[in-house]
């Protein structure tokens, strides 16, 4: 990648638009971007980092805080970069999140916040808009991630000067972030927490195992070769096992003795029971046998009770035979009296509808002249209304006018006032400035207004000569007081107007409620007295409900004639029903009327001495069939004494209930023995396991972790591969730069037994013969090999990107510890690099790289911003 073009606007120190055009530079080689400290050189390369992946360069450097403070609200805040990667040329357009003052109208002092965005302008003419489409897609161009590209194309000096004397654990660090082998340590890590894990675990096995050991030794105290192991510091646990499984043995044993002799004791206990059983049978078949012949004797005293009851079914049965002629007499005779109850109601409601009808005859009779007297009315009360209304607001426009008028002449007073003082201040103005023009005269000169030469009577120049200001003043209160005074008289005139519109209204009003009310008194006084009475509205209403009551009291007169003869047909039919139910009750043997309504049931009076008969009919017959049963069972038999049979069934009871509670003791030592020897038997074998897994990752960890021979630690010795070759790489360059002189190696033997360091540095020197620490490398010697740690960190990167070239590299600040020859060695060898098409950009303030570098990009620091000017 090489830059062609960089833009920045709004961007850091960069007030405005600023353009960085690289071309100038001529495309390979050597240029130097200088400035004062603070000036904006660093910041080149942070935009184009930011343009290029959305970052900063630097880890004090945060993108939502690029925004120019010198920047006006209305300057946008991006930067733009044009490059060049392999044969094709790109364009990023890229802008941060940052406030910015609204657009629209009235918005003075908001703000509003623009969103962060970028475009990428592609070779084909296609563009991709988007941070996140923008950055994957320069990330499958470049080949190269934002942390490689910060690694390979900016190499900041103090970090690898700090390298070169650091302790092992920031250079681990470092060198942990340079080639991300966090993985080897993250490995290591887990290698000995798995370690601490299974350690855990075994020693939490053993001590549950301990745990299950002490339960048993209250429980197993008469288990003589179990107490012998359990007296030992350390249990034997497999023997313990093996002591376990012995006593399970013999508790089986003792639990099936236990249990056979149970079983003996419940085979005695069922017998006893089953004949105490067959002795309470026979008892309570003969108690039971009393019982049902005393039963017997009190249904044979029940038999004339239930005999009368069935006779009275009888009388009752016949009588229901002639329900069906009776209800349907007695329905005719509701049937008859229901039609007078509708006549005496249909009689009522005529004689309501006549009266109703009677009180509004006359009204409805002279109903055409009502309805003309109400609308006279209604016009009445409307022009009586408006002329009330008219005459109030004339009465309110009449105030206002006169207080109008009073203003106006107010007004016109202070107005003419105002008007002569203004008018005797410019006259005094204009006349003290003919006496001021005068005084300029001389005789023999020509006048500038006449060209006389002669000035026999110059005008006089007042004492006391008015203020342009006071006199502009002066004009300003009199034009003030004047518009005043026109908007009075327009109001005033507009005013006046209304009242005289609204006084014609008035008279026109008051005409026509005298004309309306003129009309009302042609009506007769009846007539108008209904119109005062009551509303239109109402008079209606009234008449609608006059002619209702008309309409309904013909339907009630013509109704009547229909009940009446409905009323005199039921009679006809009741008659003749009545005497045909006589002759039947007669028939069946009733003697009257009465008898026959005495021998009436009720359904549930029927059904409940129905159900008495039926009750007292079985429960002869059940005592019967019992008495007779109970007799066949007790076949002569009597009462049993169950004393001497209880007892041995107590007996036997008793000792099954030893038996269990032998079989349940057995039971629960055998349940107890098994549950710890299985728990202990899976703990075992769970520790046994664990112990040789434990084994084998505290191998690993020791190894990983410098727990060897060699102190190496794991990741160590992977970054120990990577130091080796960068330190390759890097003696190519402090050979060139030290004439030779140098060569920096990594120290292969641990001096501190008590550390793992496998990163410690020395510099042989070549004049001497001998290694000896890079601490005692003095201010220069330090920068070269620094300088020459980061330009083979550089190369080794790239060889680590998958071949991935970065054609333009940029070095920040170092060079100010170097003598006049060291700094010419240092560019010499950066100069080497640019033979390979790299394209270097020195950031440094050291005066003397100014005269040794041509090309450069002089970055000048102002209280109004920076400013950029390249030199070629």
């Amino acid at each position: 990648m090489k830059p062609k073009l960089l833009v920045l606007s709004a961007w850091g120190p960069y007030k405005d638009r600023v353009e960085v055009d690289f071309i100038k530079l001529s495309g390979r080689g050597l240029f130097l971007i200088t400035g004062a400290t603070g000036a904006g050189k660093t910041t080149l390369f942070d935009a184009i980092t930011y343009a290029l992946y959305g970052n900063m360069s630097g880890d004090m450097r945060e993108k939502s805080s690029v925004r120019s403070d010198f920047a006006d609200g209305g300057t946008a805040t991006f930067v733009e970069l044009v490059m060049q990667h392999g044969e094709k040329e790109y364009r990023i357009v890229r802008n941060p999140e940052y406030l910015r003052p609204k657009k629209r109208k009235g918005g003075e002092g908001e703000y509003t916040k623009e969103k962060e965005n970028a475009v990428l302008y592609l070779p084909e003419g296609k563009a991709l808009q988007g941070s996140q489409e923008v950055n994957r897609k320069l990330l499958e161009i470049l080949a190269l991630d934002y942390r490689q590209f910060r690694q390979i194309s900016m190499i900041a000096q103090g970090d690898f000067a700090r390298l070169l004397a650091a302790s092992l654990a920031e250079k681990t660090k470092i060198f942990r972030e340079i080639f991300s082998t966090e993985i080897y340590e993250r490995f290591a890590a887990g290698l000995r927490s798995r370690s601490a894990q299974i350690y855990r675990q075994l020693t939490e096995d053993r001590h549950r195992m301990e745990e299950d050991i002490h339960m048993l030794q209250t429980e197993e105290a008469d288990n003589g070769t179990l107490t012998k192991l359990l007296q030992k510091e350390e249990y034997p646990f497999e023997a313990v096992l093996a002591c376990l499984e012995e006593t399970a043995r013999h508790h089986r044993t003792a639990l099936h003795n236990a249990q056979t002799a149970y079983k003996g004791w419940e085979r005695k206990s069922a017998a006893a029971a089953e004949k105490i059983r067959e002795a309470e049978y026979i008892n309570e078949t003969l108690c039971k046998l009393e019982k049902a012949k005393e039963e017997l004797r009190i249904c044979d005293g029940q038999r004339l009770a239930m005999e009368k009851k069935e006779v009275r079914l009888q009388k009752a049965g016949a009588a229901a035979g002639l329900s069906s002629a009776y209800n349907h007499c007695i329905n005719i005779k509701k049937q008859w009296t229901i039609q007078e109850e509708k006549l005496k109601e249909n009689a009522e409601q005529i004689r309501s509808l006549r009266e109703e009808a009677g009180k509004n005859t006359d009204l409805y009779v002279h109903r055409e002249e009502i309805r003309a007297a109400f609308l006279v009315m209604e016009n009445y009360r409307k022009e009586e209304a408006a002329h009330i209304e008219a005459k109030q607001y004339l009465e309110e426009k009449e105030k206002e006018l006169c207080k109008l008028r009073e203003a106006y002449v107010l007004q016109e007073k202070d107005t003419e006032e105002k008007k002569s003082r203004y008018e005797a201040a410019d006259k005094a103005y204009k006349r003290a400035a003919v006496g001021i023009a005068a005084r300029q005269l001389k005789e023999g000169e020509p006048c500038p207004v006449c060209g006389s030469v002669s000035h026999p009577f110059p005008a006089a120049c007042p004492e006391e000569i008015p203020e342009e200001e006071a006199l502009q003043e002066l004009q300003t209160v009199y034009e003030a007081a004047l518009d005043k005074l026109t908007g009075l008289h327009g109001r005033t005139a507009a005013c006046m107007g209304e009242t005289q519109e609204k006084r014609a209204r008035m008279e026109e009003t008051g005409r026509q409620a005298a004309h309306w009310r003129k009309q009302q008194e042609l009506f007769a006084a009846d007539i108008v007295k209904v119109t005062r009475q009551m509303s239109l509205k109402e008079y209606e209403e009234l008449m609608a409900g006059y002619e209702r009551a008309k309409a309904r009291l013909g339907e009630r007169e013509k109704l009547r004639e229909g009940l009446e003869a409905e009323k005199e047909a039921l009679q006809r039919e009741l008659q003749e029903e009545e005497a045909s139910f006589r002759l039947q009750y007669t028939q069946q043997g009733f003697g009257s009327m009465e008898e026959y309504k005495e021998a009436l049931l009720s359904p549930e009076e029927t059904e409940a001495l129905q159900k008495e008969t039926e009750d007292s009919r079985r429960r002869l017959q059940a005592a019967q069939s019992v008495a007779a049963h109970l007799q066949k069972e007790a076949g002569g038999k009597s009462v049993v004494d169950t004393a001497p049979l209880r007892e041995e069934e107590k007996q036997a009871k008793e000792c099954g209930r030893q038996a269990v509670e032998e079989q349940s003791k057995w039971h629960h030592r055998l349940a107890e023995i098994m549950k710890t020897k299985k728990s202990l038997g899976v703990r075992w074998e769970h520790y046994q396991r664990l112990c040789r897994e434990y084994g084998t990752v505290k191998d690993l960890d020791n190894l990983a972790s410098g727990n060897n021979p060699k102190r190496l630690v794991f990741e160590q010795y992977v970054l120990a591969g990577y130091f080796d070759e960068i330190l390759r790489a890097a003696n190519i360059r402090l050979s060139k730069m030290t004439n030779g002189r140098y060569e920096l190696s990594r120290m292969k033997e641990v001096l501190d037994g008590r550390t793992k360091d496998s990163l410690e540095m020395q510099v042989l020197d070549y004049y001497t013969g001998k290694n000896r620490p890079v601490k005692t490398l003095s201010g220069g010697e330090t920068f070269k090999a620094s300088l020459a740690l980061a330009l083979g960190m550089s190369d080794v990167m790239q060889g680590y990107s998958g071949g991935v070239r970065v054609e333009t590299l940029f070095i920040d600040e170092g060079f100010g510890s170097l003598d006049s020859e060291s700094l010419e060695q240092a560019c010499q060898t950066l100069m080497s690099l640019t033979e390979k098409e790299r394209f270097i950009g020195i950031i440094s303030h050291v005066p003397e790289l100014s005269e040794k570098i041509e090309k450069q990009i002089v970055i000048t620091k102002t209280n109004r911003g920076s400013r950029v000017e390249i030199v070629v």
